[in-house]
């Protein structure tokens, strides 16, 4: 009898996914409110999605980047 199997994500790549799933959610939210993020911030949403920074750096960066825009 044949067994399929499926391939078997490994927890990177599901926190990944899960990263990018919310940095696309994030960017819905600002265009259903008229809002563009400039390529800064772009940027520092694509480092979180790819793993280059934790949660807690994003927020900083991001704190860090609106308090230079208002």
């Amino acid at each position: 009898m044949a067994v399929a199997t499926l391939p078997v994500a490994s927890a990177q790549e599901i926190e990944l996914d899960n990263r990018r799933l919310a940095v696309e959610s994030a960017l819905g939210s600002l265009r259903i409110e008229g809002m563009e993020l400039e390529p800064e911030g772009r940027e520092i949403l694509e480092r979180f999605a790819n793993g280059e920074m934790s949660l807690p750096e994003m927020r900083s960066a991001i704190r860090a980047y609106t308090a230079n825009i208002v």
